[in-house]
Formats: structure tokens, sequence, C-alpha cells
């Protein structure tokens, strides 16, 4: 009976992943080997015909070996500053790390604008140093070095925020007991620092790699016909060739590299568990003790031009993009792109009013809240259904198996979610409403998220609660909507926000998908691009900033949320 009640409870999101997710990706599959039409005709013939085309091969080691340089780099500049962050008291240390969050939560094509703000053609950086060498610094377009500094910029939060909190959680006392015993810094670094830190550290280098490797909007506008990342080469076979079945081996290869990555990722991050309360971490250490001497000066200076760099890389293309707004085209103070997004002849660049793509943007982001969290929200009541004597989760074959699929929409890119809800819906009804599978493919983007959240809120709730309540003859029922649903309903409305954030933001799968009539801001922006309407696209960008920035303000005030998944 207990097993039945569970099953009811989980039909629906297993419904809608099975309807939305499995069977589309087992659709991509079949147009990959050549199982189509009814017809079992298993070939290999479309995955070695795209292995072995000459620019595939590149593009992927390409797209590998930018990603792995990426990591490396974030990787060294992001160690430092989580370790200062960690360890050293400073002026403006909170503002700091509050600036060094926001890259990373912001959406992929606003990173864009940033960059093309500062580092583009006639930007702040470039006309500085033209002015005083007589070149410009670089060129992001068509180049290897613009498209690693962008995604540098994008993914140094990531090590610098996950890794700070390796720093924060290691055993002070065996640092203590190392040092009574005359060990050396580096000894204690490597043998009882690093060990601890390791499996954070790997998970965040993981993620950064994924992030990389995955990179769509970033790559398809500075990266030109030189450079396509896996993700773009398979927008490039579908939409510019329509060789659907070339695109969907791409998807194997990606799909593959994907889940191998996550794989490891999953590995590294549960080998790694934050201690709640374990060590009352206290910063002692502060840059400003006296007497002055030259170690503490020369520090000091260290942090003060390590910052100054990292604000460079992660600020300055933020206050780029909210400058370019207000910047005209004689380099003097307008809203003239603010009041050009209410001019409805810039439909004529992007294919629709800015107001009806704000309009589209909140649509889409609201039934995103809607699904994605009610979704998480039964497929957690579902897993956690049965419980021990002590009230606690019965660890069943079915609550592991549920806990890996769950997992899987994070192994599939955005292009390849939309390019697998596309290949099978587009001859059906669902697909003469496009705004609802915008939706569906952006609550499958979000869902993972929004389970970890409600999923971490609930193992936050007090067991022995639960364990009173069903001794006192209270249905299981009866416990999560008098107890465990009020305790969880901060949990619910961060997972609605931040649902909502990527939503508002999301580019790939929309821009995919999207008709003329339902382009969302993300996409706005990408037009505008494209057709160098720069003052106006960052206006453009701003608004998007302000709403995701808002949200993530929100979610903060509510509760704190890691970036681990």
């Amino acid at each position: 009976m207990k097993s039945l009640k569970t099953s009811i409870v989980l039909v629906i999101p297993a419904l809608f992943l099975l309807l939305f997710f499995f069977i589309p990706l087992i659709n991509i599959f079949a147009l990959a080997f050549g199982i189509l039409d009814g017809e079992t005709i298993f070939t290999f013939s479309f995955l070695l015909e795209v292995l072995t085309h000459p620019l595939n091969r590149y593009f992927i080691i390409w797209d590998i070996q930018q990603a792995i340089l990426t990591t490396f780099l974030c990787l060294l500049i992001g160690i430092p500053g989580s370790y200062i962050l960690a360890h050293y008291k400073f002026p403006f240390r909170n503002l700091i790390r509050n600036l060094l969050t926001i890259p990373f939560i912001l959406p992929p094509i606003v990173v864009l604008m940033g960059f093309i703000s500062v580092f583009g053609h006639g930007s702040i950086i470039n006309d500085l140093w033209r002015d005083l060498t007589g070149f410009r610094l670089i060129d992001i377009y068509n180049t290897y070095e613009g498209i690693i500094l962008a995604h540098v910029f994008y993914n140094i939060p990531v090590i610098i925020r996950l890794t700070e909190i390796g720093w924060r959680n290691i055993n002070p006392e065996l640092i203590g007991v190392a040092k009574s015993l005359k060990a050396s810094n580096w000894r204690i670094l490597r043998k009882i620092q690093f060990p601890q830190i390791f499996p954070i550290l790997a998970a965040a280098s993981l993620l950064v790699f994924i992030y990389s490797f995955n990179s769509f909007a970033i790559v398809l506008v500075l990266g030109g016909v030189k450079f396509q990342t896996v993700e773009v080469r398979i927008y490039d076979y579908f939409w510019d060739r329509f060789d659907y079945n070339a695109a969907a081996a791409l998807t194997m290869i990606q799909l593959f590299i994907n889940i191998l990555v996550i794989l490891l990722y999953l590995y590294f991050s549960n080998k790694y568990e934050v201690p709640s309360e374990r060590y009352s971490w206290k910063i002692e250490n502060s840059f400003f003790k006296k007497p002055i001497n030259i170690k503490s000066v020369v520090r000091t200076v260290f942090v003060g031009l390590y910052f100054a760099l990292v604000s460079i890389i992660c600020v300055l293309p933020i206050v780029g993009v909210i400058s370019a707004s207000f910047t005209s085209i004689d380099n003097a103070f307008t809203f003239f792109n603010y009041s050009k997004l209410l001019d409805r002849d810039i439909s004529t660049f992007i294919g629709l009013p800015p107001q009806s793509m704000i309009a589209n943007s909140l649509l889409f982001g609201f039934g995103v809240i809607l699904i994605a969290p009610i979704l998480a929200l039964l497929f957690n009541y579902g897993l956690n259904y049965e419980t021990t004597k002590k009230g606690r989760p019965k660890v069943t074959l079915l609550r592991t198996f549920s806990g890996i699929i769950v997992i899987l929409p994070l192994t599939v890119s955005s292009i390849t979610l939309a390019f697998s809800l596309f290949s099978i819906y587009r001859e059906t009804p669902i697909y003469d409403n496009i705004a609802i599978v915008i939706i569906i493919a952006q609550t499958l983007i979000a869902f993972p998220f929004a389970n970890r959240i409600i999923a971490a809120t609930r193992s936050n709730i007090d067991e022995t609660i639960i364990n009173v309540a069903r001794s006192l003859g209270v249905s299981r029922l009866g416990v999560f909507l008098k107890i465990e649903l009020p305790l969880l309903l901060p949990g619910i409305v961060i997972a609605g926000l931040f649902s909502f954030a990527i939503s508002i933001g999301e580019f790939g799968a929309t821009y995919f998908l999207s008709k003329t009539n339902f382009a969302t801001i993300p996409v706005g922006i990408y037009r505008l691009v494209a057709t160098r309407n720069i003052g106006t696209a960052a206006a453009f960008a701003s608004i998007l900033m302000l709403i995701t920035v808002g949200s993530f303000m929100i979610i903060d005030r509510l509760g704190k949320v890691d970036f681990r998944l």
C-alpha cells in the first residue's frame, strides 16, 4: 500500500520527465543511429561520418582544449582569492565577495554584452590602450583569447566561492598540531590542507569545464566560423544545413562527454560534505597588524594588485554594460538607448518590440515558477514517503534510482534539449503553441536546481518532529501538510525564484525554439548585438541584469544557496 501511494505521488514528475526528456532524447538516439520511421536500421554511419569530418574533429578537440585551459586559468586566478577571503579580514571584504558572485549569476548573454562593452571595438579598454600605444589591446571577435577571457570572467566565481567553503572547513586543530610540531607551511599545505580541499576543488573544476564545454551564446557571437563549441556546431548542422542525423550524432558525442564529467563531478561533490557547525571558524588574521613590517606591506600590496586584476576581469564588464547603456555614439551621457527600447521601430532589427520580449520573458519565468518547484516538491515527497522508525527516509531501490534520474537533465545541454523537443513534437499539436514548449524546456533546465534546493531544505527538518507526529497517529499526508510543508515553504520560495532567474536569462533553448512572436530579452540582446546596436543592447542587458541580480538578492535574504548540485 505504501509503495502504491509513493508511486502515485511520483507519477506526475516521472511522467513529465518521460514525455519531455527521456522520449525526446531516445528520438535523438534514433536519429543518430538511423532508426527512423519504424524501420530498424541500426547504423554507425552517421556517427562515423561526423567523427571523420576534419572540421568536426578540430572543433571537438578545440572545445575540450578551451574548456581545460579555462579551468586551469580559473584555478590559477581563483584559488589565491578564495584563500585570502577565507583567512583574512580587510576593508570591503564582503563587498568584494558579493561583486565576485555577480558574474556567475548573470545570464551568458549579459556576460557577452559586458565583454563587448569593455573589450570590443571602440570600447573603454581598447580606446585607452590605443591612445597610449597606437594599437588595440585585444580583439575579442574570432580570437581564441576573447573566448577564453569571456569564459574565465564567467567561471572565476565558481572557483572562488566553492574553494572558499573548502578553506573555511579545514580542521584548524590539525593545522595547530602540525605547527606545534614545527611543520613548514608547505608541508601543512601538502599533507593536511590539500587532501581536505581536493574533492571540492575537483568538483569546482569539473563544473567550470562543463560550463565552458557547453558554451553557446559567447562562442556563437565571438567565435564566428573559426571557433565553434560542439554546442554551436550542433546548432549549425540543424538550422544552417538541416542535417538532423549529423546533428544528432554530434549530440551523442557531446552527451557522452557530459555524462562522464557530471559523474565525476557528483563523485567528488558527494565526497565533500560541508560540516554543519563543525568548526566555529573565526577569521583572526588581518593585513593591518601593528607594528607594520616589510612582510605585511608586501602582502597588502600583493592582495591589492590581485583584486585589482580580478576586478578588471570580473567587475569591469558589469560596469561596462551599465556605462554603455548611458553612452551615445559620440561618448556623451544619454538616455537615448533606453528610450529607443520604447520605440517600435527597433522591432525592425530584432523582429519584435522590446516590450513584447519583456512580456514573453516574464510569462515564461512565471510559467517555470509554477511548474519546477511543484515537480520538485512532489518528487521529494514521493521519495521521502516511506520512513524508518526514527523518522528518516528509507533507502530503497526506487529512491536510489530516482536520485540518479533527476540528475540526468544536467548532462544534456540546452541546445540538445531544444533539439530533442523539436525533433519529436514538431508535427504534433503541442508544437503549435511554441510558448508551452519553451516553458517545458526551461522547466527541464531549472528542475534539477529546484529539486536540490527543496531536498536540502527538507534535510534540515528535525526528523524527531516527524517521528513524534507519526507516533501520535498522524498520517503521512497529515505530517506533510501540517509539519513539513510549512517548514519547506522558504525552500519552495527560493526554488521558485531560482527557477525564475534561470528562465529569465536562458538563451540557448529559447533561441533554438522561439519563433518571432516568442522571442525573449536574451534573444533580443543577441539580435541587437548582431546588428551592431550596441548601446541599445547594453540598455536591454542592464534591464535583464537588474531583474537577475534582484532575484538573487531576494534568494540571498531568504537563505544561502551554494553552487553545488
